[in-house]
């Protein structure tokens, strides 16, 4: 197996691809060398950069799925594996897709690894994608509790929980779904439409603080998908609702 990147029409070995300038990113869940969600995230990449660049790419979604098929097939990656492709458009207008370690599971799963949170105080995400700033802040957050748990829950100024954009959280309370904001990201809708097929109630309303140590679950999610809290601060979580729901979700082999 050989991870490969292909940017402006060329590929590369991804250990040897280098991003020099600031980026927006969208990371797309492939198995079977299919893309899922492809023209989703091509949508929120395109504002997100018009936002910051003043500028989008000019990608179909034909195109990336035909890119990302191309890329993970000559990458060797197996057909029955579940495999993360970062694509990224940088300010000088460079369109590039990366492929990533496989997850050795068939589909979106929940992952085996259970991190401790601790509570961090971070301001509200401006962006619907991550881009070359997000990515250092959040590295920043998680860093910065180390010794203390695993994983920042970021909350804000009046200590209500933040959902990212890319990473949605949400708490469980006798069977019930909490979240604290909707978004249009495939991150947040995968999860969403997966909630809805186990026949399990959504709520979006804020969660203080206080709202969320009483909790029964915590999980977050990405575009591969749950991680379920093992605690937060020294509050012991279960992670019943979310294997239920990691369960339901799509894409499955």
């Amino acid at each position: 197996m050989k991870l490969l990147a292909w940017s402006d029409g060329k590929v590369v070995e991804a250990k040897e691809f280098r991003q020099s300038h600031p980026f927006v990113l969208q990371r797309i869940h492939t198995l079977g060398y299919k893309a899922f969600n492809v023209a989703r995230h091509l949508d929120i990449m395109r504002d997100a950069s018009m936002e910051l660049f003043g500028f989008a790419s000019l990608c179909r979604a034909e195109d990336a799925e035909r890119i990302i098929e191309q890329l993970t097939k000559l990458s060797r990656i197996s057909p029955n594996l579940s495999c993360c492709v970062a694509m990224r458009l940088n300010s000088a207008g460079e369109l590039s897709f990366e492929v990533e370690q496989p997850s050795y599971y068939s589909g979106a799963t929940l992952s085996v690894k259970r991190p401790r949170g601790v509570f961090f105080t971070a301001p509200h995400p401006e962006s619907m994608s991550q881009n070359s700033v997000t990515i250092a802040l959040d590295a920043m957050y998680d860093a910065r509790v180390q010794g203390q748990g695993d994983m920042a829950v970021i909350v804000d100024s009046r200590n209500e929980v933040i959902s990212r954009p890319w990473l949605p959280i949400f708490a469980v309370f006798h069977n019930v779904v909490y979240t604290p904001k909707e978004y249009a990201t495939a991150e947040y809708l995968s999860v969403r439409d997966a909630i809805h097929r186990a026949g399990i109630e959504l709520i979006v309303r804020p969660i203080p603080i206080a709202s969320l140590l009483r909790m029964d679950e915590v999980f977050v999610a990405d575009i591969m998908g749950l991680t379920s809290l093992s605690s937060i601060q020294e509050s012991r979580l279960l992670s019943v609702v979310a294997a239920l729901v990691a369960s339901r979700m799509e894409p499955k082999l």
